[in-house]
């Protein structure tokens, strides 16, 4: 039985390599203007990808800086001292705006002399939105008024 087999398998394999070369013969390759249109368009599309990859790097690199700035970062001492000059300067200007009297009154702790001031007014201490100590909100918070009449 298995000579029967395998003697099928041979006109069966035979018959195959027949068919196969067949078509191998009556099958053209393709023609050389087919292949150079298609490597021609193969380089087009590579060098589509790489121009689409040097844009990306160049989007992802750093922006130059102004070398003034940098300079003058550099002389104050970098970033950091920068920062802290700026968070010096913004509390100045807030000191500054504030109203003198106000300044002196939070640093003596002299606002406790002018709770019982203002219980002996007219205005009750529930007028004003006063905390225990008696202060009301407006004696801390600088006015127009008051910063007109500093000069």
């Amino acid at each position: 039985m298995t000579d029967r087999n395998d003697t099928r398998n041979e006109v069966t394999e035979m018959s195959l390599d027949a068919l196969f070369k067949e078509v191998r013969d009556a099958t053209p390759l393709p023609s050389g203007d087919l292949m150079a249109r298609v490597l021609a368009d193969a380089e087009g599309v590579i060098a589509t990808r790489e121009a689409e990859e040097v844009a990306r790097i160049n989007a992802l690199r750093p922006k130059q800086r102004h070398p003034v700035v940098a300079a003058m970062v550099a002389a104050l001492g970098g970033w950091r001292a920068v920062a802290g000059l700026a968070t010096a300067g913004v509390a100045g200007l807030a000191i500054g705006l504030g109203a003198p009297m106000t300044v002196t009154t939070l640093a003596t702790g002299s606002y406790a002399d002018s709770a019982a001031s203002y219980e002996t007014t007219s205005y009750s201490a529930t007028t004003y939105a006063t905390g225990e100590s008696g202060n009301a909100l407006d004696d801390l918070v600088p006015s127009f008024y008051d910063l007109a009449s500093e000069g």
